[in-house]
C-alpha cells in the first residue's frame, strides 16, 4: 500500500507531489502516479516513482489519493473507479480541480471520505497558499494530516466549498497575475535601457519583499500604497494613472470572470 497516490501527473499535480518530495513529507518510493501521457510517465519513473497501469489500480493501493484531474474528463475517471470492487479502509481522496464538487464525486464514489483543495503552484518552492474544504465523514485527525502535508509547503486556509470558485483568483489563478504584471514592468523597463536580467532580478526581488511587508504588516493594502508615494513624486504619478485608467476595475472584472469560468466548469 502506498501512502500516496496521484491521479494525473500534469503541472499542478506534479508540482504537489514534486513538492511534498522536496521537503522530505514523503519519499519518491511511497508515491504511485498513473497517467496517459507516456512522456510524463518516464520522467515520472526517472523520479523514482513508481507507475500504476490503471486508475483503479491507484485507487485500490493507496491511502491518499490525489485527483489532479481536468473537469473535462472528471466524470470519465471517476466512472472507471466506480467499478472498483476492493474496499479500502479510511481512504482519504485529495480533489484540486476547479469546479468538481464533493458531492459529485461521492455520487459516483459513495461516502468515499474527501478533502477538496484549490492549491497553487508556489508549493514547489514551499510558498503555496491553499484553500481547503472537506467532507463531514473526515475527522479532524484525517483533516489535520492533510493540512498539515499542505501547511509545511506554505499556508493553508479553510473555507466553506460554496467558495471554492472565489477564492480562485485568490490564490489558485493569481500567480499568474503577479507574473504578467512583473513581465509588463521588466518590459517597460527594458524599453527605457535597463537590462532585462538585471530588471528581472529587481523586479522579483521587489514583489517578493513588497509581498513580505504585506505578510508582516497589519495596516490596510491601501495604507502600503500610500507610503511608498510622495506628495508629487514618481510613484502617484503611476498611480494615479491607474485610477485614471480604472485598472481597479479591471483587475475586478478578470477575477470575476475567473469565478464565472470556474462555475461553468463546475460538476
Amino acid at each position: 500500500m502506498f501512502r500516496i497516490g496521484l491521479l494525473g501527473a500534469g503541472h499542478m499535480g506534479k508540482t504537489i507531489i514534486d513538492g511534498a518530495v522536496k521537503l522530505k513529507i514523503f519519499s519518491s518510493e511511497e508515491v504511485c502516479i498513473f497517467d496517459v501521457n507516456n512522456q510524463i510517465i518516464e520522467k515520472c519513473k526517472s523520479q523514482g516513482y513508481s507507475i500504476m497501469n490503471s486508475e483503479i489500480e491507484l485507487y485500490e493501493n493507496c491511502e491518499m489519493v490525489i485527483m489532479a484531474l481536468k473537469p473535462q474528463i472528471f466524470e470519465m475517471i471517476l466512472k472507471k473507479l466506480s467499478l472498483s470492487n476492493k474496499k479500502v479502509e479510511n481512504r482519504l481522496i485529495l480533489s484540486v480541480a476547479a469546479g468538481v464538487s464533493t458531492s459529485f464525486i461521492q455520487s459516483y464514489l459513495g461516502e468515499e471520505k474527501i478533502v477538496r483543495i484549490m492549491p497553487n503552484t508556489p508549493l514547489m518552492i514551499g510558498e503555496g497558499a491553499c484553500a481547503f474544504s472537506r467532507t463531514e465523514n473526515v475527522t479532524d485527525d484525517e483533516y489535520n494530516i492533510v493540512r498539515n502535508i499542505f501547511n509545511r509547503m506554505g499556508v493553508v486556509a479553510d473555507i466553506n466549498e460554496d467558495l471554492m470558485s472565489a477564492v480562485i483568483p485568490a490564490n489558485g489563478s493569481s500567480p499568474a497575475y503577479v507574473y504578467y504584471f512583473m513581465d509588463s514592468i521588466v518590459k517597460s523597463v527594458e524599453k527605457m535601457g535597463l537590462d532585462k536580467t538585471m530588471a528581472r532580478e529587481l523586479v522579483a526581488k521587489t514583489f517578493r519583499g513588497a509581498a513580505e511587508m504585506a505578510m508582516q504588516s497589519d495596516k490596510e493594502l491601501g495604507t502600503l500604497v500610500d507610503e511608498v508615494c510622495s506628495p508629487g513624486g514618481t510613484t502617484i504619478e503611476t498611480i494615479k494613472y491607474f485610477e485614471d485608467m480604472k485598472l481597479d476595475e479591471i483587475i475586478d472584472e478578470g477575477c470575476k470572470r475567473c469565478a464565472i469560468r470556474a462555475e461553468e466548469l463546475s460538476l
